[in-house]
């Protein structure tokens, strides 16, 4: 595949757009994860309270949050549930059936040193302090004061002072007002949403403000459900069925069935998402081939590849030793661009004499410059299929060397593409059957399989993302952190995989958040 990057920075007191082309292979359909590692969004998004009839759960004297039971876990792939239990990944928007969500596994919650319950309730009139349950009658950390009642003292319960950084500790109440604020009731229809934007059942947190779910055009309700048609998760809203949703087509089964994304089935209508084609009944990716030699798809059309001045064939190919410089093929001879210099035989040499972009050779770098006075780009690529820019920066320490990517052990491919049924992980491919790893919080990966972590459970496309220093493991997808779903990226239209998107759409319109979710839009150049 061969992928754009861009992004705006300050150097030497000018506005520089860098621009890079990556030209790594293309081993697996497109699937999940943005460029680098897309850590996951927050560890416990916790089932909501209730304000309308729900029997309360009482541990003790202590009512420990009137806690909603979440709904049924959804099914995987139109199968069985296989999340939502004790020990088991988390549903869709981090639902547990049981317990908490804890980094992307289902825990037990509320006694003291576990994971505060939803609405950060606590058992026995413990308090909820970062996240974690202090027993009553033990001194409250961080804060001070001793545990009673969800107060720590002086401040933490309703009514009462929001104690430091603006927290409270009882269950179903959050800090409000100017200053160092008040502890308020949340959860409730117009009321502030609680801490991890929960809500009570029937509501969902819009706005910051809790708001009735489940409606067509309003926003999904927990575990992704909707009153009547589907939860689109890359909009977090109920959308009737037949209408497209960032994984597919709003089915009428209630739920967005997987279509039009490389690798899946073409849509009904033959179409494919993203700038992708549809071939016997399947679609590719946007950059990728068809198997015919010399053709790519391109932004939904197949194109002549590989010759002079033609689009780079699937995973950056030219013929006849030319050279992959910037989605584009040149042959031996011509410019590769700036101080990319020239191409010989598959790789460029620049104008100091220094070959670049063939395996362990330096990275090439051309187009720096200033246009008009003001901007200027800068595109650091591979020149041969089958490699991917690995380490070096944007400095004078260089812009890495090419190497071979896909394979066990090694680099993941441009969009954290890894071959053979292969998960990318902290950027480096995991085997299909090995185990994804520790995440930074001590959360077990589980294994890979087929591009998506936990035994298959999360991490790929339509899947919840995987805990931190994972999130989304198949190429190309990206995880939403309103529905904690991984969604597709780096197709026309998509969001932008970190920096990255598939040729011939450049990323556009915004910058990427902590973990490489947000920011910009791919778009045609």
């Amino acid at each position: 595949m061969q992928l754009r990057r861009a992004v705006a920075s300050s150097w030497v007191g000018f506005s520089v757009a860098i621009a890079v082309v990556a030209c790594g292979s293309d081993p697996a359909p497109r699937g999940a994860a943005d460029a680098g590692s897309d850590a996951r969004r927050g560890d416990a998004t916790r089932p909501p309270d209730d304000d309308g009839g729900t029997t309360p759960i009482v541990d003790g004297s202590v009512d420990i949050g009137r806690v909603t039971p979440p709904l049924p876990p959804p099914p995987r792939d139109g199968g069985g549930t296989d999340c939502g239990a004790l020990g088991q990944a988390c549903c869709a928007g981090d639902v547990c059936a049981e317990g908490a969500c804890v980094a992307g596994l289902c825990a037990s919650c509320g006694a003291p040193g576990e994971a505060c319950c939803a609405s950060s309730a606590c058992a026995s009139g413990g308090c909820c302090v970062d996240g974690v349950c202090t027993g009553a009658g033990s001194t409250c950390p961080d804060v001070g004061g001793v545990c009673a009642m969800g107060s720590c003292g002086a401040c933490g319960g309703e009514g009462q002072a929001c104690c430091s950084d603006r927290t409270c500790t009882a269950a179903s109440v959050t800090c409000v007002g100017p200053g160092d604020g008040t502890c308020g009731r949340c959860g409730g229809a117009g009321e502030p949403c609680c801490d991890a934007d929960a809500c009570s059942g029937g509501l969902a947190c819009a706005d910051d403000v809790c708001t009735t779910c489940g409606a067509l055009g309003g926003p999904c309700c927990d575990g992704a459900t909707c009153a009547a048609g589907c939860c689109d998760p890359g909009a977090d809203r109920c959308i009737a069925p037949g209408t497209s949703c960032a994984v597919g087509v709003c089915g009428a089964s209630g739920a967005c069935e997987v279509c039009g994304t490389p690798g899946t089935a073409c849509c009904a209508d033959g179409s494919c998402a993203g700038g992708g084609c549809c071939i016997d009944g399947t679609c590719i990716a946007s950059s990728t081939g068809t198997g015919a030699s010399g053709m790519v798809c391109s932004d939904g059309a197949f194109v002549a590849c590989g010759g002079d001045g033609q689009a780079c064939c699937a995973s950056g190919a030219c013929g006849g030793g030319g050279c992959c410089a910037g989605g584009t093929c040149q042959q031996s001879g011509d410019s590769c661009g700036g101080m990319a210099g020239t191409c010989t035989m598959g790789s460029c040499t620049t104008p100091f004499g220094m070959p670049c972009g063939s395996e362990g050779q330096p990275c090439c770098a051309s187009g720096f410059g200033m246009p008009g006075g003001g901007g200027g780009s800068l595109s650091i690529f591979c020149t041969q299929s089958g490699l991917v820019c690995q380490g070096g920066g944007f400095g004078m320490g260089g812009f890495g060397t090419c190497q071979p990517c896909g394979g066990p052990g090694q680099p993941c491919c441009a969009g954290q593409a890894c071959s053979d049924g292969g998960c990318c992980v902290d950027d480096a491919c995991v085997a299909s059957g090995d185990s994804c790893g520790t995440g930074p919080d001590g959360s077990e990966g589980g294994a890979c399989a087929g591009g998506a972590c936990g035994g298959g459970a999360c991490g790929g496309l339509g899947q919840p993302c995987c805990g931190p220093g994972i999130g989304c493991s198949a190429p190309f997808t990206i995880c939403d952190g309103d529905s904690d779903t991984c969604i597709p990226c780096g197709g026309r239209d998509e969001r932008c995989c970190g920096l990255l998107c598939l040729a011939p759409f450049a990323c556009g319109g915004g910058f990427p958040g902590p973990g490489g979710g947000g920011g910009g839009t791919c778009m045609a150049p």
